[in-house]
């Protein structure tokens, strides 16, 4: 019997051709010997894809983020998986990057691993958050992982929200791959966190927010369209601690939380793409959350994050309000 560590001998001769291969010659191979023959459907070959990204591209490369949303369970989606991975393959060929293979070490509780997985991340260890990772993994479901993995995540929105982007991105990846192939994507998830500095004031500020909310906040009611315009307003005008402030002052005053994510959407409508992508990222992860501490972390995060960016961004234009607008983007932040 395999361990939870190991894929079968099949899967890792199909990773390391697509790794190996070229282009053109993998697509024939597929082609010929796997579409043909029916040996191989669309999602067998999509793990292999993805396995051969996470194992042999840079931690949070740009494939890695974009698999989930080039897939659509045919093989045309398929060649255009291998075409990203090959191009980004070919870009990184004067550094490249191979994922270990797995090293057991030791077991430790998951709260000590977890601790060794923070600290590896505020110092750039990239093989400690590995080692972190892959002992929790015996200790704790993936989803666990995934949630601890999503704590850290938000507390850092260096180079526009790249970790939260990638984590959700990463999320959505195994819920297509299967469960079972879940490791070296969590590998390659905590490696990428090790790999860009830390900024977490605003996630310090709004923890301490946190833990003063009035525990009934959840069955806030109030709130019309002007008080979501007053809150834009506050998060394009100020700054990151004004806005935190403030959205913790409407929420006391009975203010539904729904209202300020529609602010915060709104705002995010009218950024740059590389700033509103965290915020889409931080909607989903408020989906997943499973305890109100969590979903309030998120929200004064994504508040902080549009607040800081607006302050900075002097071409934001404020849209037209209306209700439907509004509803447009939450509907929008689902399907992200």
């Amino acid at each position: 019997m395999m361990s939870p560590f190991q894929f079968s001998a099949e899967m890792n001769l199909g990773v390391s051709l697509i790794e190996e291969m070229p282009d053109s010659d993998l697509w024939n191979l597929i082609q010929r010997d796997w579409i043909t023959s029916e040996k191989r459907n669309p999602l067998d070959v999509f793990r292999m894809v993805s396995l051969a990204a996470v194992r042999s591209l840079h931690p949070g490369s740009e494939t890695i983020n974009l698999l989930y949303a080039l897939y659509r369970g045919d093989f045309i989606s398929i060649r255009q998986c291998i075409h990203q991975f090959k191009r980004e393959q070919e870009a990184q060929s004067q550094n490249p990057f191979q994922l270990r293979n797995t090293q057991l070490g030791a077991n430790d509780a998951t709260e000590k691993s977890f601790q060794q997985l923070r600290g590896s991340m505020y110092y750039g260890d990239a093989e400690g958050a590995d080692d972190a990772v892959t002992k929790m993994y015996r200790t704790s479901s993936a989803f666990e992982l995934f949630d601890m993995l999503f704590d850290l995540a938000i507390q850092d929105f260096n180079h526009h929200g790249r970790k939260v982007v990638t984590a959700i991105q990463s999320w959505k990846l195994v819920q297509v791959i299967g469960w079972e192939y879940s490791l070296p994507v969590l590998r390659s998830l905590a490696r990428f966190f090790c790999q860009l500095p830390i900024n977490s004031d605003c996630f310090i500020e709004s923890e301490n927010l946190v833990y003063d909310v009035r525990k009934d906040w959840q069955l806030n009611l109030l709130g019309d369209v002007r008080v979501c315009e007053n809150l834009v307003d506050i998060l394009i005008q100020s700054s990151f601690e004004t806005a935190l402030d403030d959205t913790f002052k409407a929420i006391e005053d009975g203010i539904q939380t729904e209202l300020v994510w529609k602010a915060v959407l709104s705002v995010a409508y009218r950024m740059d793409s590389n700033l509103s992508l965290p915020i889409y990222a931080l909607r989903s992860l408020n989906q997943l959350a499973y305890d109100a501490k969590q979903q309030l972390q998120v929200l004064f995060q994504s508040v902080g994050f549009a607040a800081e960016n607006c302050h900075q961004n002097l071409s934001y234009q404020k849209p037209e309000w209306n209700s439907s607008l509004l509803d447009k983007l939450l509907l929008q932040s689902i399907g992200s």
